[in-house]
């Protein structure tokens, strides 16, 4: 091993031991995320194992959900997240097709999906009792379902995230918290997109805690790089001022989540200028893609900030099944490695304890050595000289 290499900032891969019924990696034909976490943490170790340490975060099933994440959720969408399984068990087993996931051909219940919908919060409706119309008035699609390991995930991904944050606050390293579900389109009381609660949003929340017990800066910024907006943590942070989001992704005029990630939409009250967004036209290269990352890094440094999330999806690759539906991104290969070293270099005089914390990604040949570029690539342009 060179001298050079053996000088690399070392990479955290933060997971846990976890088995989870085979059956359920095929709940959704796109989106598998226990088999993109395995895939991941696989390929960072077969390339990177002169850098990478994979620790397995202590999880307890008394994990409070709602205790860790009501600084950035509804206190009463989390504990329809805690309880939304064992009340559809009971209801069967004439469960209403129409709420079950099609297609199903596992053991056991099927998974839950909505099939009701409320209307937006206007004040008139409130949350049912009903598990079918309580999905409904809090997920915001019909793709994201409610499976029997959720909890168990859940709380692992929790758990994940909260020694991330602790390792990441020692300054010794970047650290992958490689959760099983993104959670970058939750907001406050909405779910969906394949996202239930909000990682990288509660890692931002539980880095300033730390941060303000060491006396130190608690301005925190996160940076979303998923193919599609995070607007569910561009909501959560809108009105905050003391932490920058900052999102590249597709033009919302084409793509998911449509609404939300526009470049005029900058934040609010205490939070205006808190917020950029920049969207980027269909078949986007490195090229095009490179002065975005760039302008973002840029806008973080001056926020001048104590610690920084990265919400890493890597459904910018070129044939992305999800992404290419609408536009899709064309990034590749060697890619990664260099919008990793791109980071990373805004970091050589100055290290800011960094989370990535795992997002989107759904071409699954390629998923895992994507991931692990962008890590090693933050390595590397960390390096001094």
């Amino acid at each position: 091993m060179s001298d050079a290499v053996r000088n690399y900032l070392p990479v955290k891969v933060i997971s846990v031991d976890s088995e989870t019924k085979s059956e359920q990696n095929d709940v959704d034909r796109h989106n598998k995320p226990r088999l993109r976490r395995a895939l991941i943490i696989s390929a960072f170790i077969e390339k990177y194992s002169h850098l990478v340490q994979v620790i397995n975060a202590p999880v307890s099933s008394n994990c409070d959900l709602v205790d860790l994440y009501s600084s950035v959720h509804d206190v009463g969408m989390i504990q329809f997240l805690v309880n939304a399984w064992s009340k559809w068990e009971a209801m069967g087993p004439d469960w209403d097709s129409d709420c079950c996931q099609p297609g199903w051909k596992g053991n056991g219940p099927p998974p839950l999906v909505p099939c009701h919908a409320a209307f937006r919060r206007d004040g008139i409706e409130r949350v049912s009792s009903n598990v079918m119309g309580a999905f409904g008035y809090y997920c915001t699609d019909s793709l994201t379902p409610i499976v029997e390991s959720l909890v168990t995930e859940l709380q692992e991904d929790a758990s994940i995230i909260c020694e991330a944050v602790n390792l990441a606050l020692l300054r010794n390293s970047v650290v992958y918290a490689a959760t099983t579900h993104p959670g970058h389109h939750s907001n406050f009381d909405n779910f969906g997109g394949y996202c239930y609660l909000n990682n990288a949003a509660l890692c931002a929340r539980l880095m300033q805690k730390r941060l303000d017990d060491a006396a130190g800066n608690r301005r925190v910024a996160i940076i979303d790089i998923d193919y599609h907006c995070g607007n569910g943590t561009a909501s959560i942070f809108y009105r905050v001022p003391d932490v920058f989001f900052t999102s590249i992704h597709c033009d919302p005029e084409i793509e998911y989540p449509f609404n939300a990630g526009y470049e005029d939409q900058i934040g609010e009250g205490a939070g205006k200028g808190s917020t950029l967004h920049i969207p980027l036209a269909p078949g986007a290269t490195w090229e095009d893609y490179k002065p975005a990352l760039e302008k973002a890094m840029n806008a973080i440094m001056e926020f001048d900030v104590g610690g920084l999330v990265v919400s890493m999806g890597l459904d910018t690759y070129e044939g992305d099944s999800v992404s290419v539906r609408k536009g899709g991104f064309k990034l590749r290969g060697n890619d990664y490695v260099e919008l990793g070293k791109t980071m990373g270099s805004y970091m050589k005089d100055n290290f800011i304890p960094t989370v990535f914390v795992q997002e989107g990604g759904y071409k699954m040949d390629v998923v895992g050595e994507a991931a692990a570029d962008v890590l090693g690539g933050f390595s590397e342009g960390t390096m001094k000289g």
